[in-house]
């Protein structure tokens, strides 16, 4: 009865996260398409775990909105998202130069919560994404060992990625 208790807590606050990344995702995507706040130069995102969520979700929402390339560029680190490919063509029209995928096989907590809330088999913070042209996958397993070691190696991630902060 614990297990099961457990269980349903968990699908619970997960649950509750996907839907509030999503939110955000969407207020993000208001804030990047407001030209008053924003003006006419392309931004960058980055963000990694459900950070990262609420960028693949607004990127989504800014393809739907039909304001392709007012992203620069975008690195999404230990993304707890599918590898669906109608969704990564949709990111990859939005994003203007480099859309990434940060990933490391040997996170267990992603590939538990993922699987287990989710019942996805292929997850981008596991695996690359082969399956659309132009997002460049870099393979972080010897950098990150967990997904709480994200924030800690961030600075060596970027730089691995090469990416100039």
């Amino acid at each position: 009865m614990a297990l099961i208790q457990y269980a349903s807590n968990l699908d619970n606050t997960w649950v509750l996260c996907r839907e509030r990344a999503q939110q955000a995702g969407r207020l993000l995507a208001d804030a990047i398409s407001d030209t008053q706040a924003v003006g006419q130069r392309p931004v960058t995102l980055v963000g990694y775990s459900m950070g990262a969520r609420v960028i693949f979700y607004c990127l989504q929402t800014l393809w739907k909105r039909r304001k392709l390339h007012v992203v620069c560029d975008c690195v999404l680190i230990g993304l707890p998202a599918s590898l669906n490919t109608k969704q990564w063509t949709a990111a990859r029209d939005v994003v203007s130069r480099r859309l990434v995928n940060v990933y490391s096989r040997s996170d267990w907590l992603l590939a538990f919560l993922y699987r287990w809330m989710e019942w996805g088999v292929q997850v981008a913070g596991l695996s690359p994404v082969r399956s659309v042209g132009g997002v460049e996958n870099y393979d972080v397993t010897g950098l990150v060992k967990s997904h709480a070691q994200y924030p800690e190696k961030m600075n060596d991630i970027l730089a691995f990625i090469g990416f100039d902060a």
